[in-house]
């Protein structure tokens, strides 16, 4: 991968798929993975951002992951709930040498990718990803760059130095920076997977719940208070698996993705006016569910998902009855 351009796959052509695609596609040979209208606008007009990036681009467009080709680097942009289905696919690119990086929202996606790989015996190496920014996907082919945010990638599962990992990480951070996507890299990515997990419990379900925009959490005392607890919350359950998170911490680190990002529709938000299932069970209901496995409660990461799902219950009457009218 030094000093050449990479083959890069990008599945997922919504908001940060498109985003990291289009900005990759100015110096790499970038093919974006999408559904037949995303695809249909691509091939046809491109890709257009608006917000704080700008610009028209033109990566190429395909509707399934292709038969042939290599491909350096596969880069997951689909909801949580893909995972698995978006893998099976995958498997004859990732045994001919591509790499694999996550920048899933959830806890678990890293962890299912490399059982994966291990179940299939594919020897591929799975980098693990957060970010922070915030996009707004606007219809096919066009997104907005609301807000930007950390974005860190590391190496998902033990590494040496001589394994060559670490350097393979920071190549591919460069390359992100050297398109304009500020990136840093860690050892240590199931703590960041964490934090940006807790982040979300508190950011995601109160705006959806709320049909607010980000900045809601800093501007309104009570839903502050409320992000408080989630925050609280999330960071015992996270203390009892051994990262050392504080609240402090994840408190200044989520008011602050709250204030960058503080005109931006929060992905779940996104999904809820859209009428689509949301991530809430890879994020609250992982939380809620790492906490039943040592014994520990989460009752507000609990309620933060029935009410998710009772809003996702009536969206779907609502479609369904909207369909037979």
């Amino acid at each position: 991968m030094k000093d050449l351009t990479m083959n890069v796959l990008v599945v997922g052509a919504g908001a940060l798929g498109s985003l990291l695609g289009g900005l990759l596609s100015k110096e790499h040979d970038v093919t974006i993975i999408g559904r037949p209208e995303q695809v249909w606008v691509l091939k046809r007009k491109g890709l257009k951002i608006n917000g704080i990036t700008k610009g028209d681009f033109r990566p190429k467009a395909l509707t399934g992951v292709p038969r042939e080709g290599v491909y350096d680097l596969v880069i997951l942009c689909v909801k949580s709930y893909n995972t698995e289905v978006t893998l099976d696919p995958l498997a004859p690119i990732l045994r001919n040498g591509a790499r694999i990086l996550s920048l899933q929202n959830g806890l678990d996606n890293e962890e299912r990718i490399l059982n994966f790989l291990r179940e299939n015996n594919i020897n591929s190496e799975v980098i693990g990803g957060i970010t922070c920014h915030g996009v707004t996907y606007k219809g096919p082919g066009v997104i907005k760059h609301a807000g930007t945010g950390d974005t860190i990638i590391g190496h998902f599962g033990s590494i040496s130095e001589e394994d060559g990992v670490v350097s393979l990480v920071n190549e591919i951070a460069e390359a992100f920076r050297h398109v304009g996507l500020d990136m840093d890299t860690t050892q240590c990515i199931e703590r960041e997977i964490w934090a940006k997990t807790i982040i979300n419990s508190a950011i995601n379900p109160l705006t959806a719940l709320l049909g607010g925009r980000n900045g809601i959490i800093i501007s309104n005392p009570e839903i502050r208070s409320t992000a408080e607890d989630l925050i609280k919350e999330g960071v015992a359950i996270a203390n009892a698996y051994g990262k050392d998170l504080t609240f402090e911490e994840m408190r200044r680190r989520t008011f602050d993705v709250a204030e960058r990002t503080s005109k931006n529709r929060s992905s779940m938000l996104q999904d809820l006016q859209r009428k689509r299932r949301t991530e809430v069970d890879s994020i609250n209901g992982a939380i809620q569910h790492k906490a039943e496995e040592v014994q520990l409660e989460a009752p507000l990461n609990k309620t933060m998902v029935r009410l998710i799902k009772a809003m996702e219950d009536r969206n779907m009457e609502e479609r369904h009855t909207s369909e037979e009218g």
